[in-house]
């Protein structure tokens, strides 16, 4: 079935015609003056060509049916050629907004890409994430939590930076990859919640793609920003900048920030000990433009986070440490039907050293009376290429990919009794993946308002270690040999746009994918899972497991309103879990291994409106839901939250704007009680209020935010160990540009 799926999408072609070039006028909506020097983009990199002084721009429809509009000022908005079209019009931006944000359900089908805004440079890539819709976060503090896309997490959705392949080090997921990028330093944050953009990104899994902010051929610029927090103290101070010379050849960016913040405090006033982290990021961007308009880019990011606080677990994380580089080369535009347009090397390291030194491990009910520190780390190499290709008249982008990514982790258990022996343990040992995937997009207009896109992708993949020793720990477990080979992974994707009005649209995609289990499902040992209380071991003989998603999408949008509907459902086969190991040996610890269990579900939806009501008062409203089964238990899957919601009003008169956030959920019942330890978390309702000012002329920006303003009590569902919220918070931050 899963060749005929990936045939079928692939043999779909469109009908020949003949070359028709339209003349289109980009004008501001609210003035109706020309827009110049806006881009227009086909796909999310690849810019065509620009609007002159007069706002007019000429564009093949046939090879580009569908472009994007990129402009200084404007919201960045997607539209759909049609004969006679002779006026695009751009949407100027409400709110001051350092970050764009494009959110992908069914890739095309989110036409109101505006439809999501950081609120405050102040603001934790944490906090983001957890406010936007079909995306929770796994909490285990106060820091690093687990970004989850409608119930996924971890090995089922990826996390990218730059399109680069990151994988944490530690084996307790204490180090999430959206940590290493601050928000503030971000550019876009591509999510992609049904999978379809399986040529480029997930490989048929949901995924995060963080954009960075490169350096940029503009004059010197410069932004300091500070802040501070009551009651946990929190302060933070940034600075980020970018120059380049007179001729634009060479630009380089720079940005720095550093945060500390004590235990924080809950909605009873409670400190929650162990809660405290200190870090400091820095990131550094090189970019230089050839003579022959060929552009060179580097970037590196490094982040250094001290002292983590993890009230959830059994330790706290010492040191973690990232080192991310990449150099990028951009080729110029070019007439040619079988063009490169960007070569990308990068690397990565990922080191995370943990203890409990600071813990009552005598008391404990885990591995009581011995210490337990550990080490782990990840070194990631790989390269990417992609371009575009012309057969037979039929345009299509093409991706190649490969990397290679290596594995450790060890835990010493140092006993407080002097009659037992300290003891030494491999969690991962020269535990290496390696992966290379062509992926091929293609679009077909099959009518003026009828887009089809389809996406193939193939990989070969495989996972071994290089320790004898190791390798015979599971061949022991599993009385069989261990021979590795690598698996062949296919996924592709079809998506349906419909546009029968200017003002609304409704499309449809189907997914299949398929995922081998990861480095720690296949070859960890003595993984301790807190959301089970089980110590797991892992399976290198693990079937792929295989996942068909559709989804639904239906979007009205008018230049003061948006209201967009995407409902989801998820069919995973061969899914891999932990089942209880017959023996537990003489330990006295309950173990787990990985196993295809069966068949699991994930059902669910998300509602979002944005409404501008006059010039000064806008309202946006979210509601997501999700409803998770495990077929062959017959029960929910665990750490499911229930359904959620969010309600801004924002005011804005002159240099002031006024926001006022309504948070809740539904209190969640459906709990898993055979695979996991769950129980059932209450309703809650959370206001927050932010004032933002400008002063001097835009230069100084002051934001005063109150943050659970009523003080609640609270823990969501998917915090670990049900450690509670933070209290009323007061902060106070301020950014200076110059």
């Amino acid at each position: 079935m899963k060749f005929l799926i990936a045939n079928l999408l692939f043999l779909i072609w469109a009908s020949s015609a003949f070359a028709q070039v339209s003349t289109i006028r980009v004008l501001d909506r609210a003035t109706g003056d020309p827009i110049i020097q806006a881009h227009v983009k086909s796909g999310e990199e690849t810019v065509i060509a620009t609007t002159d002084t007069d706002g007019f721009v000429s564009i093949n429809r046939d090879d580009h049916p569908v472009i994007i509009l990129t402009a200084v000022g404007y919201k960045t908005r997607e539209f759909m050629l049609r004969p006679g079209m002779e006026t695009l019009y751009m949407n100027p931006e409400i709110y001051r907004n350092e970050t764009g944000l494009l959110v992908l359900a069914n890739r095309e089908g989110e036409n109101n890409v505006q439809a999501y805004q950081q609120q405050h440079h102040a603001q934790n890539m944490d906090q983001f994430l957890d406010k936007i819709d079909g995306v929770s976060t796994n909490k285990r503090g106060a820091f690093a939590w687990e970004p989850v896309i409608r119930g996924q997490s971890d090995q089922r959705m990826n996390l990218m930076i730059d399109g680069m392949q990151v994988f944490k080090a530690c084996v307790d997921k204490m180090d999430p990859i959206t940590s290493y990028v601050e928000s503030s330093n971000l550019s876009e944050l591509h999510i992609d919640k049904s999978g379809s953009d399986v040529a480029s990104s997930g490989g048929g899994n949901s995924s995060i793609n963080l954009i960075t902010r490169r350096a940029e051929p503009e004059s010197f610029s410069m932004n300091v920003s500070t802040g501070y927090r009551l009651p946990d103290n929190y302060r933070t101070l940034s600075v980020a900048g970018n120059t380049s010379d007179r001729t634009g050849r060479h630009a380089v960016r720079f940005s720095g920030s550093y945060k500390k913040a004590d235990d924080f405090v809950s909605g009873n006033g409670t400190q929650i000990n162990n809660s405290q982290y200190e870090k400091l990021n820095l990131n550094v961007s090189y970019r230089h433009r050839l003579p022959s308009n060929h552009i060179v880019e580097a970037n590196y990011i490094t982040d250094k986070a001290y002292d983590v606080g993890y009230p959830a677990l059994l330790m706290d994380a010492t040191k973690a440490l990232a080192d991310i580089g990449q150099v990028r080369f951009n080729f110029a535009p070019t007439d040619r039907s079988w063009r490169v347009e960007t070569i990308q090397i990068y690397a990565n390291a990922i080191r995370h050293t943990m203890d409990d030194y600071s813990r009552d491990v005598e008391n404990r009910d885990v591995m009581g009376g011995m210490h337990m520190p550990m080490f782990g780390e990840t070194f990631t190499a790989g390269t990417r290429v992609n371009g575009q290709a012309e057969i037979a008249r039929h345009s299509f982008e093409w991706f190649l990919e490969g990397y290679n990514s290596r594995a450790y982790g060890d835990m010493e258990m140092n006993s407080l009794d002097p009659n037992i022996e300290d003891m030494f343990i491999y969690n991962l040992q020269d535990v290496t993946t390696w992966q290379g995937n062509i992926g091929l997009k293609h679009r077909f207009m099959i009518s003026d308002d009828l887009l089809l896109k389809a996406e193939q992708n193939i990989a070969l993949k495989n996972l071994d270690t290089g320790s004898e020793r190791f390798a015979s720990f599971f061949e022991g477990l599993y009385n069989r040999e261990l021979n590795t080979r690598p698996n062949i992974l296919l996924s592709a994707s079809g998506n349906l746009l419909w546009m029968p009005f200017d003002d609304w649209s409704f499309s449809g995609s189907l997914v299949y994918s398929e995922r081998m289990g990861n480095h720690m499902e296949r070859f960890g040992h003595y993984i301790y899972n807190y959301t089970d209380g089980y110590f797991y071991d892992g399976n290198p003989w693990l079937k792929t497991e295989r996942a068909i998603n559709t989804d639904l999408n239906t979007t009205w949008e008018t230049d003061s309103h948006s209201i967009s509907l995407s409902l989801f459902h998820k069919q995973y086969y061969n899914y891999i879990d932990g089942i209880l190991s017959e023996t537990t040996g003489n330990t006295g610890l309950e173990f787990k291994r990985y196993e295809n269990v069966g068949d699991a579900t994930i059902t669910g939806g998300e509602f979002r409106s944005l409404n501008r009501l006059g010039h000064l008062l806008s309202v946006e409203n979210r509601v997501s839901y999700l409803y998770a089964r495990n077929q062959t238990l017959g029960e929910p899957l665990p750490l499911i939250p229930p359904i959620k919601g969010f309600s801004t009003l924002h005011l804005h008169f002159g240099e002031n704007r006024l926001m006022g956030e309504l948070e809740w959920a539904a209190a969640q019942k459906r709990i898993a009680q055979t695979a996991s330890i769950e129980d059932v978390t209450g309703s809650f309702a959370v206001l927050n209020l932010t004032w933002e000012r400008e002063w001097l002329n835009g230069s100084l920006t002051s934001i005063l935010r109150a943050s659970n303003l009523l003080d609640r009590y609270y823990h969501t569902h998917t915090s670990i160990g049900n450690i509670p919220e933070a209290g009323r918070s007061i902060m106070v931050s301020f950014s200076y540009a110059f």
